[in-house]
């Protein structure tokens, strides 16, 4: 699944007061993260993922995905096992004037259901006799 949050961002937000955007997604490992600005916020703007207290993405508390980089897009391997299973983006934009528009992405790999068997996978086993003639 892909789990996607498409945030404007009104001015005047502060670091210190940050807009609180909900990401709802599912138990899965999250395999990628996407985040992409519109054109034209020049370095005005930041957000953070978080998931419950700590920051997840990046994962200082003082960190900042900045808009001055246009796309910020990783692998990742971060499993969701319980909850809470929101993100929550935090967002602030010291543009005094203009809302800025910030979009973010998860991609989420579902846990397997159960031990055993993955798609693709081959099972050993002892042969079965053949029956008697």
């Amino acid at each position: 699944m892909f789990y996607v949050a498409e945030v404007s961002i009104p001015p005047n937000t502060l670091k210190a007061a940050p807009l609180r955007v909900v990401l709802p997604a599912n138990v899965g490992t999250v395999t990628r993260v996407v985040v992409r600005w519109r054109w034209g916020s020049a370095d005005l703007c930041g957000c953070q993922i978080w998931r419950g207290e700590s920051p997840v993405w990046p994962s200082s508390f003082v960190s900042w995905f900045t808009s001055h980089q246009q796309v910020v897009e990783f692998e990742e391997d971060y499993v969701i096992a319980d909850a809470p299973l929101d993100f929550v983006v935090l967002c602030y934009n010291e543009d005094d004037t203009y809302a800025h528009t910030l979009w973010v992405g998860l991609a989420v790999m579902p846990l397997p259901a159960e031990p055993g068997l993955l798609a693709g996978q081959i099972v050993e086993s002892t042969p079965m006799p053949l029956p008697e003639e």
